[in-house]
């Protein structure tokens, strides 16, 4: 062992006297770059901050890492950007976040190739401009990283739909780029969870078309408004049909809007007060995350960068008005469910516009009941919501408004 250990560090002192500049990790700003840092065979000096330190970057390291990568990000600048042009060490130390010439200038050196020609990108001399988007526009941008979306969703509904692993890496990788993103009021949480405390109040509505269906439903909310059976639950946007979740609105108006009465109608709206805090996966913070810059040289970086763009219009794309069919709904049920049973989170259900109510918002709550429960003949799905009896109203619908915009126009 010591043997070995000898030969290391007689390599280790060969490549050092090889380098010419050191840096260590607390003046890169790079994040993937500070875990490349490797133990010197004698503490070096870093010639950004003098310090005097075991472990380090060096520019051959530093060179290595980003070479393949600079040309993503920037392009030869061919005069057509008077006065922005940047050398080689400058977009370095953009690339790397590093303010030191000493440091950037070292590894420019390692990179230029003095064979090149001009049209080379590591010509000796070479001057370069920031890349130019790959989108045309922002409906160019949208139409690309929905792609991986809209393949999914049909891969559910027209291929594989059950044990779809395609799906499932896909609904990870979206789901983990939201979870990273942190609260800036609560510390530590994500800001897609949102956190309603015991007592809130959520609604839930139901038309009555005869008499006697609206004094039952007055009479046993917990029962009429509720969740349907497993037996009668229908094909909705977050659940298939024998799956029982409990769709409730965040205030009255919102529930009445949801079951798409007409004029004349009786509507019956039940109270529902939440018996613990509970915690959701809220689609309306996803268009203003907060994100942690991505390493420009981590693994994986396009497929992020494309999530976190996919972020930004999910909220569109599950809340989208569709005429629900059997097929309409499958992936919106499909992620759903998959946020449902996420082994790093337990969420209580999902938060979403409203779609039939400006400004609205709908909740679903995820049955709490263990798998094996299902099995009992007369089960019935259970929530952490307390129907009030005494808080049933009913409201007869005067006015139901419509607003269409013109195609084209």
């Amino acid at each position: 062992m010591a043997l070995l250990d000898n030969i290391w560090q007689e390599i280790l002192a060969e490549e050092d006297a090889e380098e010419p500049m050191f840096v260590c990790v607390a003046c890169i700003g790079d994040t993937w770059l500070k875990q490349r840092a490797s133990r010197r065979s004698q503490a070096q000096l870093c010639a950004c901050c003098g310090a005097s330190v075991g472990e380090a970057l060096t520019s051959k390291k530093i060179a290595e890492t980003i070479k393949k990568h600079l040309p993503d990000h920037f392009a030869i600048d061919y005069g057509l950007h008077p006065g922005y042009e940047m050398g080689l060490s400058r977009i370095i130390g953009l690339a790397i976040r590093c303010e030191s010439k000493a440091v950037c200038n070292a590894v420019a050196a390692r990179l230029v190739d003095l064979d090149a020609d001009e049209e080379d990108f590591y010509f000796d001399g070479q001057e370069y401009c920031w890349a130019s988007s790959p989108f045309e526009s922002e409906e160019h941008e949208r139409w690309w990283v929905e792609g991986d979306w809209t393949r999914i969703a049909t891969e559910l509904v027209h291929g594989r739909r059950f044990f779809n692993t395609n799906a499932n890496t896909f609904f990870e990788s979206l789901i983990v780029e939201a979870m990273r993103a942190n609260s800036p009021e609560n510390a530590g949480v994500a800001s897609v969870v949102k956190i309603v405390p015991q007592g809130t109040r959520f609604y839930r509505a139901r038309i009555a078309s005869t008499q006697g269906q609206l004094l039952m439903f007055q009479d046993d909310p917990a029962k009429q408004l509720g969740a349907p059976p497993k037996d009668r639950a229908a094909n909705n946007r977050m659940s298939p049909s024998g799956v029982p979740l409990l769709y409730v609105a965040e205030d009255a108006q919102t529930g009445i809007a949801e079951v798409r009465p007409s004029i004349g109608d009786k509507v019956v709206v039940a109270e529902f007060v939440s018996a613990r805090p509970l915690e959701f996966f809220d689609f309306k913070a996803l268009t203003a995350l907060k994100h942690q810059a991505i390493s420009w040289f981590e693994p994986g970086y396009q497929v992020r960068t494309d999530r976190r763009r996919l972020l930004e219009y999910l909220h569109d794309l599950i809340a989208q008005p569709v005429r629900a069919n059997d097929t309409d709904y499958v992936v919106t049920q499909a992620l759903a469910e998959f946020i449902r049973y996420y082994g790093k989170q337990r969420f209580d259900g999902i938060s979403f516009r409203s779609v039939q109510r400006e400004g609205g918002v709908n909740y679903v709550i995820f049955d709490r009941s263990p798998l094996e429960s299902l099995q009992i003949p007369d089960w019935v799905p259970q929530f952490d919501l307390v129907a009030s009896k005494d808080a049933v109203s009913v409201f007869e619908i005067a006015r139901v408004e419509f607003h269409a915009t013109k195609l084209g126009s």
